[in-house]
């Protein structure tokens, strides 16, 4: 498995991997995935999504039906990785919200995303960057991004 760079690439991805590629691609990149589970949003099974893991990368990436099986989200759960040179993960939400805040991005919105099955679990989302930040009991575990769009229907893909 090739070492990838670790900046977070608003809209566009991490490093050699772009928005947009191929599973084929990825593959090249980051050989075959630790674990994998196509999942479908509906119960026609007709908008599928295929996600992958690579456990030792902290690195989950998704590939959805409905764009060609091309690679539309990223998450992360490792410091290792840094977003406009910061690393982000394991602060605590007043620390993100400062860094962030520091970092230029300012049009954040917090939605509660607690359920049974995920107590205390919040939201913190840019629209401007295309970014989410997961926190779990305060603490940012994850960090989730993908391309960003013309408008409501368009994907801008990367070139």
């Amino acid at each position: 498995m090739e070492k990838i760079q670790v900046e977070i690439i608003p809209g566009v991805g991490l490093g050699k991997l772009k928005f947009g590629m191929s599973r084929d691609e990825v593959k090249a990149i980051l050989g075959e995935p630790d674990h994998q589970e196509v999942t479908s949003y509906s119960d026609d099974d007709s908008d599928q999504s295929d996600a992958w893991e690579y456990h030792p990368l902290r690195l989950d990436l998704s590939f959805e039906e409905a764009e060609d099986w091309q690679l539309t989200i990223l998450s992360v759960s490792s410091e290792d990785y840094l977003f406009k040179g910061s690393s982000l993960i394991g602060l605590s939400q007043d620390e993100l919200m400062e860094e962030l805040e520091l970092l230029g991005v300012k049009d954040l919105e917090i939605e509660d995303m607690s359920s049974e099955d995920h107590p205390q679990q919040l939201l913190i989302a840019s629209e401007e960057f295309g970014i989410n930040f997961w926190l779990h009991k305060d603490i940012l575990e994850e960090i989730q991004w993908g391309p960003l769009f013309v408008d409501d229907n368009t994907i801008k893909w990367p070139e």
